[in-house]
This record gives C-alpha cells, structure tokens and sequence, in this order.
C-alpha cells in the first residue's frame, strides 16, 4: 500500500501533462471555421474542450506537486 501511495504524486504529474499536450495538440490541428465572428469562434466546440482540458490538466498537476491536498493525504 505505501508504494501506491508513493508514487501516486507522479501519475497525476503526469496525466496533467499528458491533458495540457492533449490540449494544444488538438487546437493545432482541429479544424475551426474561419469566418464569423470572434464570439462565435470562442463558443466553438474545439475552444471549449482546449480550456476544460487545460483547467483540468493543472488542477491535475497541482494535486501531483502537492498545492491540492488528495483526499486522506497526510
């Protein structure tokens, strides 16, 4: 149990930065519509997905470097 525990802090290292690649990758290649407005190019679904993985791709990490406390964490 103490080895899980241990190396717990490095998986969400990493699977927080796996989401923030995950996120630029995909707003580099996703294709998006170039006309309209810049308002209706912020509500596309691309964008929307690129800020919820980024959001939670840092929380992720800052849960790994122990800023967020993980529940029944010492």
């Amino acid at each position: 149990m103490n080895n899980i525990a241990a190396y717990g802090h490095k998986f969400f290292v990493i699977a927080g930065a796996i989401l923030i690649a995950t996120a630029v990758l995909q707003w580099l290649t996703r294709p998006r519509a170039k006309a309209g407005n810049r308002a209706l190019r912020l509500l596309d679904a691309t964008t929307i997905k690129v800020f919820i993985f980024v959001v939670f791709g840092i929380l992720t990490i800052l849960v790994g470097i122990g800023t967020i406390p993980m529940a029944g964490g010492r």
